[in-house]
């Protein structure tokens, strides 16, 4: 078990700072507003999306496409502005996605991580304690035992239902 007496986050967010995030995601979704789209789940499946060979060859596309719009009718025009479009909206949100919602996404699940850890390292402290003065028959301790006992039924090594081998 590890240490419970080393707690390498001790704290909890405010009530004010909690405010303060949840307007600041409220911002960055209005700011957002007109540049996004909710899919459906069936459109979350169907829908193309640009690994790095998709990628290179939309970007290749639209090279091409760019060097020949004067030479292409109106409406192959109006599609290569739009893979433009569409190449250069989705590098923004790329950068979005990976540099900056990754970097807060991996604060909050590492530290998530680090006070489920110290939360149940905790708990189980305590629960040895309690199991010892449960089985020593100290007073009071053994109501709380057997409310906390169960977590750990069925566990360990179980015995054999097969009889000896030869």
């Amino acid at each position: 078990m590890a240490n419970a007496t080393e707690n390498r986050i001790n704290v909890t967010i405010s009530a004010a700072k909690i405010i303060a995030i949840e307007t600041a995601f409220t911002d960055i979704n209005a700011a957002l507003d007109g540049c996004t789209v909710a899919l459906t789940d069936d459109e979350r499946k169907s829908l193309f999306s640009l690994d790095v060979e998709n990628k290179d060859f939309a970007n290749d596309c639209m090279a091409q496409g760019m060097a020949l719009i004067a030479s292409l009718p109106p409406a192959l025009q109006t599609i290569v502005t739009n893979l433009q479009n569409d190449l250069a909206l989705n590098a923004q949100l790329d950068r979005i996605e990976n540099l900056l919602l990754a970097l807060v996404q991996q604060r909050v699940a590492d530290t998530k991580r680090m006070s489920a850890h110290e939360a149940y390292v905790a708990a189980l402290a305590i629960y040895k304690f309690i199991e010892a003065m449960a089985g020593m028959g100290i007073e009071g301790f053994q109501a709380a035992y057997d409310i906390l006992k169960p977590r750990f039924e069925g566990q360990g090594v179980k015995p054999s239902t097969q009889g000896p081998t030869g």
